[in-house]
């Protein structure tokens, strides 16, 4: 089908629901699924005017040609139903571990609708948002945005993160531990592109990763590891809102749950933490590297322990030399190169555990308060 129809099959699934649209506005920055902004013909209950409409078919948005079950938002459906039990996560001036000036919610959207005949789902908007990503690389926010509250809204990231990982492995949540597990298509399909994206990285760049041909090492053991990523939604005028008051609460959504799958938390963390180093890297922003820290710090460097803080940095820097290094527009050439050759020595001397070589650089803050 084409997008014009894909839509029109979409607004007619929807029109005889308490969700029926006026009008559907296809939004940037969805690959596998057609994602829309829904202003609502009639609104709910509750006052809510517009909702965000995602709609699978056997394929990708992006491409067509690349066929994928529709099944795959299965599991973002029972992600969403069960994170509607978890609490959101909230930090403010009072939480006495950081002396926080700056109130910050964290949440994922709540599923209002889903179809499982037409794999269309309904679920709450943030208006007028955007990625954190590119936020921060605003050039009127990146400037003059304050480190004290880019610190409060990495440190809310992750102690929802931690939050999550405790929530999730409680018995409570065995049932959806198993809707996970059963998550293998999309599983395999990561597993598969990381694999051979890796390989083909060796080669592309045989001056700086070679010797990881002929190699038992860290390249291709980290294989192993099964990265599921998460966007963060922030409103585009939260800059804004806080300058006028700097007590309004800063609202944040965790999306994009349909890769959820079991794996180590060093790749929530891992991905994470690759993702935002990269504007610095790139776009020359201290802000990537802010959140970074408070995220560390909400995440509470006790609950990484050494282990867990090497197997992190191995998924950085893989991250780095595959997908650092091929998102088109990021930077020159010159500081693609310097970022695989990064991404190769966090791969090494974490997989060599060598504490001493993360001495004095911003990796270290990994091993913060350790003996």
């Amino acid at each position: 089908m084409t997008e014009l129809e894909v839509k029109e099959t979409v607004a007619l699934g929807l029109s005889s629901s308490p969700f029926a649209c006026s009008s559907l506005t296809q939004l940037s920055g969805g690959t596998a699924n057609f994602v829309y902004r829904g202003v609502l013909s009639r609104p709910l209950p509750n006052g809510t005017t517009t909702v965000i409409v995602k709609h699978a078919e056997e394929y990708l948005a992006s491409n067509s040609d690349f066929k994928l079950t529709a099944k795959r938002c299965l599991v973002e459906e029972a992600a969403l139903r069960a994170l509607d039990g978890m609490q959101s996560e909230t930090t403010t001036k009072e939480d006495s571990d950081f002396d926080q000036k700056h109130q910050v919610i964290v949440k994922s959207p709540k599923l209002l609708h889903f179809s499982r005949s037409t794999y269309t789902q309904v679920m709450e908007d943030l208006p007028d948002s955007v990625d954190l990503k590119t936020f921060l690389l605003s050039s009127d926010i990146s400037e003059r945005v304050s480190k004290e509250w880019v610190l409060s809204i990495g440190r809310t990231i992750g102690s929802w993160l931690r939050l999550f990982h405790v929530w999730s492995i409680h018995p409570a949540q065995s049932k959806f531990a198993e809707q996970l597990a059963e998550n293998t298509v999309m599983r395999d399909l990561k597993f598969s592109i990381n694999y051979d994206s890796l390989v083909s990285m060796i080669d592309a760049y045989p001056d700086i990763l070679g010797d990881s041909h002929t190699s038992p090492g860290p390249l291709y053991s980290t294989l192993q590891l099964n990265a599921d990523g998460t966007s963060v939604l922030i409103p585009k005028t939260a800059f804004e809102d806080q300058a006028a008051s700097p007590t309004t609460p800063t609202p944040l959504f965790i999306t994009d749950w349909e890769l959820a799958q079991h794996g180590t938390r060093a790749l929530d963390l891992g991905q994470m933490i690759a993702e935002l180093y990269m504007l610095n890297h790139y776009k020359d922003t201290d802000a990537g590297l802010w959140v970074i820290e408070g995220f560390l710090q909400g995440y509470g460097y006790q609950h990484i322990p050494v282990k867990i803080a090497f197997r992190t940095l191995i998924h950085v820097g893989v991250h780095f030399i595959f997908w650092g290094s091929t998102t088109p527009g990021w930077g020159s050439q010159e500081q693609v190169l310097d970022l695989v050759k990064l991404g190769r020595e966090l791969v090494v001397r974490a997989w060599e555990t060598d504490r001493t070589w993360f001495e004095g650089k911003f990796w270290e803050v990994f091993f913060k308060a350790r003996t």
